[in-house]
C-alpha cells in the first residue's frame, strides 16, 4: 500500500512539471483554427501620465548655526516672520573677542610706527655714510699734503748734504732739515692709517644703510602680517551678528536671550523645544525657508525615464486647495536613476509669490509624456511568452510569433519601437499584419482563420 501511494505522488508530480513547462513556453494550441482579425500599425499620438504623491518643499531652506562660541545677546525674529536678505536675526555677546580685536588694531598701529622709525634710521645711516665718505676724502687730502712736504724735505736734505760736504753750509742746518723730513714722513704715515680707518668706517656705514633698508622691509612685512591677523579677527567678530542668507520666512527658532552657544553645534537645549532634534546633535538657532518658489518631486519609473526631460509638461494637484490643479513644466531632472528604486527624480518648480503654498503640504505631481506620430498597435495584440514581449503576425494563414520592443502606452495603444526580423531589430515598415484574437489560443506556426470585423 505504501509503494502504491508513492507511485501516485510521483505521477502527480510529473504531470505538474509537464504542465508548468508547457505554460512557460507556449500557449495551449487550439484544436481548430482560431478566429483572428488582421490589423495594421497606425500613426498615433500617445499620451501617458506618470503621477506620484509628494510634498511641497521650499526651494531653499538654510539652518543658521553660530560660527563662534558665545552668549546670545539679542534675537530679533521669530517663527513666521518674513525676513530680507542680510537682515539681522540675532547678536552674540563675545567680549573677549572684541578686546582681542582692539589689541590687534593697536598692534597694527604700533607696527606702522616701527616702519616710520626704521625709515628714519635709514636716513641716519645714509648721513653717517656720507660723513664717512667725506672723512675718507679729507684723510686722503692730508696724506697728499704730508707727501708734498716729504718730497720737499727730501730734496732739501739732498741739496744740503752736498753743500755740507763742500763745507759751504753748517752741519746743524742739515740736521734740522733731516728732522723736518722725518716729521713729515711720520705725519704722512699717520695720515695713511687714518685713510684706512676712514675707509673701514665707510664700509661699516654702508652696511648699516643696507641693514636699515632691510629693517624697513621687515617692518613693512610685519605690518602686513599684523593687518592680516586683524582682518582675520575682524572676520570672526563679524560672526557676532547672524543674518539671513536670502529673503524668506523664519520656520524655526531655537535662540533665547542668554543662551550659551558653541561653534557649529547651536543651542544644546533645543531638544527640549524641538523634538526632532536629538540631544547628541546641536540644533540651528534659526531655519530660514525661501518660499517665493516651491518644489515638488516626482519619481519617474525607469521605463518612462527616457521620455522625461526639462520642459516636459506637468501638473500639480494640491489637496489643501480643494485639489487645485496647477499647470507646470519639469524644471530639472537628476539625469541618473536611483539605484534602489530604479526611478528618475524629476523636479517641478512653482512660483509662489504670495507664499500660499506652504512647505509640507501634501501634493500630487503628474508628468505628462507625449509621443506624437509614433507607430502603435492596440495593446490587446500584445502578450507575454516567458520573459519576451511578443505579438503574432500573419504569414501564409499562420500565426508567426514575433518579439517586440515597446515604447510607452496609454492603456489602449502601445508604441512599437522595434520588431525582430531575422534575429535583428528593425523599425516597423508598415506592411506588418498584426493579429487580434484570443492570445491564449495562438501559438507560433498555428493556422488561423481570418475574419472581418467592423471597428467600433
Amino acid at each position: 500500500m505504501k509503494i502504491q501511494t508513492q507511485r501516485v505522488f510521483v505521477a502527480l508530480g510529473g504531470f505538474l512539471i509537464m504542465g508548468c513547462a508547457k505554460e512557460a513556453s507556449q500557449a495551449t494550441p487550439s484544436p481548430v483554427a482560431p478566429d483572428v482579425v488582421v490589423l495594421k500599425a497606425q500613426k498615433r499620438d500617445i499620451f501617458r501620465t506618470v503621477g506620484q504623491p509628494g510634498f511641497v518643499e521650499a526651494y531653499e531652506q538654510s539652518s543658521i548655526f553660530p560660527k563662534i562660541t558665545g552668549f546670545i545677546k539679542t534675537w530679533n525674529v521669530d517663527i513666521g516672520d518674513k525676513v530680507k536678505k542680510d537682515q539681522l536675526l540675532a547678536t552674540l555677546f563675545v567680549p573677549e573677542l572684541l578686546e582681542e580685536l582692539r589689541l590687534k588694531k593697536a598692534k597694527v598701529a604700533f607696527d606702522i610706527v616701527l616702519v616710520k622709525q626704521t625709515e628714519k634710521l635709514v636716513e641716519v645711516a645714509k648721513a653717517n655714510l656720507k660723513a664717512a665718505i667725506a672723512k675718507v676724502t679729507q684723510s686722503k687730502a692730508v696724506v697728499g699734503k704730508y707727501q708734498a712736504e716729504v718730497d720737499r724735505w727730501q730734496s732739501e736734505v739732498k741739496r744740503l748734504t752736498e753743500l755740507v760736504a763742500q763745507r759751504v753750509v753748517d752741519r746743524q742746518i742739515l740736521d734740522e732739515s733731516i728732522r723736518q723730513l722725518r716729521s713729515n714722513e711720520a705725519g704722512r704715515d699717520a695720515s695713511l692709517a687714518a685713510v684706512i680707518v676712514s675707509e673701514a668706517d665707510q664700509l661699516s656705514f654702508d652696511a648699516s644703510v643696507s641693514k636699515a633698508q632691510i629693517d624697513v622691509l621687515a617692518a613693512l612685512a610685519k605690518v602686513k602680517v599684523s593687518d592680516a591677523d586683524e582682518s582675520r579677527l575682524a572676520a570672526l567678530v563679524g560672526y557676532i551678528t547672524l543674518t539671513s542668507p536670502y529673503e524668506g520666512i523664519v520656520v524655526l527658532r531655537n535662540a533665547n536671550t542668554g543662551d550659551f552657544v558653541q561653534a557649529s553645534t547651536g543651542d544644546q537645549t533645543a531638544a527640549l523645544m524641538s523634538p526632532d532634534q536629538s540631544t547628541s546633535r546641536g540644533a540651528p538657532l534659526f531655519a530660514i525657508a525661501r518660499t517665493d518658489v516651491v518644489r515638488i518631486f516626482v519619481d519617474v519609473p525607469e521605463m518612462d525615464a527616457n521620455y522625461v526631460t526639462t520642459g516636459t509638461k506637468a501638473e500639480v494637484r494640491v489637496q489643501a486647495f480643494n485639489d487645485l490643479r496647477i499647470q507646470a513644466k519639469v524644471t530639472r531632472t537628476s539625469w541618473a536613476l536611483n539605484r534602489q528604486s530604479r526611478t528618475l527624480r524629476a523636479e517641478i518648480d512653482l512660483a509662489n509669490p504670495d507664499s500660499k503654498l506652504l512647505p509640507g503640504m501634501y501634493a500630487y505631481g503628474y508628468i505628462k509624456i507625449e509621443r506624437t506620430g509614433v507607430n502603435a498597435i492596440p495593446s490587446f495584440c500584445i502578450t507575454k511568452r516567458g520573459d519576451q514581449t511578443v505579438c503574432y503576425l500573419l504569414k501564409d494563414n499562420k500565426a508567426i510569433q514575433t518579439n517586440l520592443k515597446l515604447g510607452i502606452s496609454d492603456g489602449d495603444w502601445q508604441e512599437i519601437v522595434g520588431i525582430e526580423k531575422d534575429s535583428l531589430w528593425a523599425p516597423l515598415s508598415g506592411d506588418e499584419s498584426f493579429l487580434q484574437g484570443d492570445m491564449d489560443e495562438l501559438s507560433n506556426g498555428i493556422e488561423v482563420k481570418v475574419i472581418t470585423r467592423t471597428e467600433k
